[in-house]
């Protein structure tokens, strides 16, 4: 079988966005929250702590294609109780904040969002933070409709970086980054190459990382390097051939499953999706050619992935066994 472990790291490479290396994505943040704080110590309103969530916290932001944008999710952490202020309330501050910063804001169910004509937006997401008189910490997310949610942000994170516990040594030689970051990465974009836009019916970010908990294993080949496209047949595979509805639910409160809004039809379609993508990776593991390989994978994940020229593979090639690894690296 043809080794084209290279050619997914090269499509890694191109489609990542590492928010730590991105001047645009921490400017378009830190204008918004500077003018957040100036209008809450202007107004006499209490201050807030930031706290970068979602895909860019969790490191598994992708690079958007078409009527996509970059998404960057920041908690405004304040220290009071829920007891102090209406969540109708602090949303309102924030809002106010912000209002007329761009020419799209909008109020939204968990946050108040500052869209960006350069395919941008920042989701502004409020909590209230506090410990009881035991020291018990707790945490309310002001919503839209619902008003104070239970919720915890810092769990989350701190869930996403134990699962990672599970995948160490298996970073790739270009950016250092672990194979369930890779894959979810390119669940993502076979996802956004199918449905290029935001709708009800279209998984999130958090929905294939928490997916990618329950079914993805680290994958190897024989002598201990990671091999994407076995790890990734596996994983839809796997998902594919779940009975009845797909689920994703956080592991913090309010434990919520992240697939709800999705509709039955669309679920069906999904899996659907899954189950021809599954079936031509599994053609491309024992496909000798790199470039029919390639071929096989291209035609799920999209534009960006690669596929070599003949005079650059040379002739057809075979390689040892690859075995999957079921625990960690």
């Amino acid at each position: 079988m043809a080794d084209i472990q290279k050619y997914f790291e090269r499509f890694h490479e191109t489609i990542r966005v590492d928010y730590d290396m991105s001047n645009t994505l921490r400017e378009k943040r830190d204008i918004i929250l500077n003018r957040i704080r100036e209008h809450l110590k202007k107004n006499g309103r209490p201050g807030f702590d930031e706290l970068l969530q979602g895909s860019f916290a969790m490191k598994t932001g992708i690079a958007p294609i078409e009527k996509l944008e970059f998404d960057i999710d920041v908690g405004l952490r304040f220290p009071f109780s829920e007891n102090d202020h209406e969540a109708s309330e602090v949303r309102k501050w924030v809002f106010e904040a912000v209002d007329g910063h761009t020419e799209k804001v909008e109020a939204k169910g968990p946050c108040v969002r500052v869209t960006y004509a350069d395919g941008y937006h920042v989701d502004l997401v409020s909590y209230a933070v506090w410990e009881d008189a035991l020291q018990t910490r707790h945490s309310r997310m002001a919503h839209k409709d619902n008003g104070w949610r239970k919720a915890d942000p810092l769990a989350l994170l701190a869930f996403v970086e134990q699962v990672m516990k599970r995948f160490d040594d298996t970073e790739d030689s270009a950016t250092q980054t672990n194979q369930f970051r890779r894959v979810v990465r390119y669940l993502r974009r076979w996802s956004d190459e199918a449905m290029p836009k935001e709708s009800h019916d279209k998984p999130n970010g958090l929905a294939f990382i928490l997916l990618a908990e329950k079914h993805l294993r680290p994958a190897l080949t024989w002598d201990g390097k990671p091999d994407d496209l076995k790890a990734l047949q596996a994983l839809a595979s796997s998902l594919a051939n779940i009975y009845g509805r797909m689920e994703a639910k956080k592991p913090t409160p309010e434990y919520d499953d992240v697939l709800a809004k999705v509709s039955d039809d669309a679920m069906k379609d999904w899996k659907a999706r899954l189950s021809r993508l599954a079936a031509d990776l599994s053609k491309a593991t024992t496909e000798p050619d790199p470039v029919k390989a390639c071929e096989l994978v291209k035609k799920h994940l999209g534009r960006d992935f690669p596929v070599p020229t003949p005079e650059e593979t040379g002739k057809k090639t075979s390689a040892p066994a690859i075995v999957t690894s079921s625990s960690s690296a």
